[in-house]
């Protein structure tokens, strides 16, 4: 709702305005004096007030510093029946918005109110921005001890800006985000970060974003256009998903890493650049060197300071820690009252393997959010999104496997254990899993399990058809 404050000692003048600003769709309420206007500014926290630069004996120009000192956001259009240039010029510099002539002409005010509100929409806009990037500054929530060590490799070669650096993970484990971290926390900071995802465009397309192109290099190059290592300059480079590209782009930009110069695509001349380069990849760029599509000098070059990012599963105790930030996070997005999880949905989430890693956290959540208002988040919300008893499973045999090892102990010192039951109880679950994930096709099974299609079945037959 657009609120509208009027502050005029002419009465009249307030009652008309009100009159009119209601009929437009505003709320309006106003103040007859210097102390009263000031008042309502507190109690009726206007988006706009209309202001008289003559408040009886007080001048309407220190009401106007003072509200802008207690709050910027605040628009405030003069009016005056006393257009003194000198007032005009001073107001406008001490922040009002606008002004206007007495006798008031409506419909030219009825233009400056709308301008106003869109500035203030503006001003908002800017403001989530500004709060949204100072958010960012520290954006990877943790607790884990796997965590805690990775953030102190962050640290450490964030304070040595000309170190290359290669981030492996899974997908969804938040490779852009550590990348992010390492520039903000470097002296490179206060330069440009520029990202390339590398799988998402033609390997063509990469080299002229990248190097940039000098006119007619190719059809539809009309102009000159700066790569991104030249907008980078004294800034950072994000090569996501490094492993998609060709071995005749591996060669080029392994000339970048080793002179720190290249040439347009099309150019004659070296262009000299200082960037910090930071590649990632969930390949396995070493089996790729074996199979001669990664060179071999480009991963030594790239690979000067490894950070391989854990996943999810392998840092459960931030589970829950991530699914509250996400919570509070799209609470705030969609104007909703959730409070958390249940205890049923907090034991669903901590024993999910989660293979789309906090990528994946973060989309359940923000689905979650889309349907429910308020209250705990229970077990059924999150019955449909996949987490079944076939990804608990894999949790517990894959993921999960130091709990495992932990009740295998137990087992252990109690006697308990009958190594040949215990073997048939994990092969019982792979096979019954596989299946499942076929849709019961043995031959697509088999394969998966790395077995014969006759092995399975007959294994089949063993567990589930006595």
């Amino acid at each position: 709702m657009k609120k509208i404050l009027i502050v005029d000692d002419e009465k009249s003048i307030c009652i008309s305005l009100k009159a009119w600003l209601e009929d437009l769709g505003y709320i309006v309420d106003y103040g007859n004096s210097f102390e009263a206007g000031k008042d309502k500014v507190e109690k009726f926290r206007p988006h706009l007030i209309l202001l008289d630069i003559k408040l009886g004996n007080k001048n309407g120009l220190h009401f106007l510093q003072e509200i802008k000192k207690s709050d910027e956001s605040i628009e405030i259009i003069m009016m005056t029946a006393y257009a003194k240039i000198s007032d005009v010029v001073r107001a406008v510099k001490d922040g009002a918005y606008n002004y206007v002539s007495k006798p008031l002409n409506f419909e030219e005010m009825e233009i400056m109110i709308l301008n106003a509100f869109k500035q203030i929409n503006l001003k908002n806009r800017l403001l989530l921005l500004k709060k949204e990037q100072e958010e960012n500054k520290n954006h990877i929530i943790y607790k884990s001890q796997i965590m805690h060590e990775l953030m102190k490799k962050v640290d450490l070669v964030s304070n040595n800006s000309e170190v290359t650096v290669l981030i492996t993970g899974q997908t969804g484990t938040g490779k852009e985000l550590v990348a992010e971290e390492i520039h903000n926390r470097s002296s490179r900071s206060n330069s440009s970060m520029v990202k390339i995802n590398c799988g998402a465009l033609p390997n063509q397309l990469i080299e002229s974003e990248l190097f940039g192109h000098e006119k007619n290099a190719f059809t539809g190059a009309n102009t000159r256009k700066k790569g991104l290592l030249e907008l980078a300059n004294e800034g950072t480079v994000f090569l996501d998903e490094i492993g998609e590209t060709t071995v005749d782009f591996q060669t080029k930009l392994l000339r970048v890493l080793e002179e720190r110069k290249f040439r347009r695509v099309g150019g004659l001349e070296d262009i000299t650049i200082d960037v910090r380069i930071i590649a990632a990849t969930n390949k396995n760029l070493k089996e790729m060197i074996k199979k001669k599509i990664f060179r071999a000098d480009l991963y030594y070059r790239l690979n000067v300071f490894p950070i391989k990012i854990p996943s999810l599963c392998d840092r459960k105790e931030d589970i829950l820690l991530l699914a509250n930030y996400y919570i509070e996070k799209y609470n705030l997005s969609f104007g909703k009252k959730v409070e958390g999880l249940s205890d049923g949905a907090e034991k669903a989430f901590k024993n999910y393997s989660w293979p789309g890693n906090v990528r994946e956290l973060r989309n359940i959540i923000e689905r979650i959010l889309i349907v429910r208002n308020k209250g705990l988040i229970e077990k059924r919300d999150i019955a449909q999104l996949e987490l079944d008893k076939s990804n608990q499973n894999i949790n517990s045999y894959m993921c999960c496997k130091n709990n495992y090892n932990e009740e295998i102990k137990n087992n252990l010192e109690k006697g308990s254990v009958v190594l040949d039951k215990e073997l048939g109880k994990i092969e019982k679950e792979y096979i019954e899993l596989a299946i499942r994930k076929t849709n019961n096709n043995f031959t697509k099974a088999s394969e998966m399990l790395g077995i014969t299609r006759f092995s399975l079945k007959r294994k089949y037959d063993k567990y589930f058809n006595k």
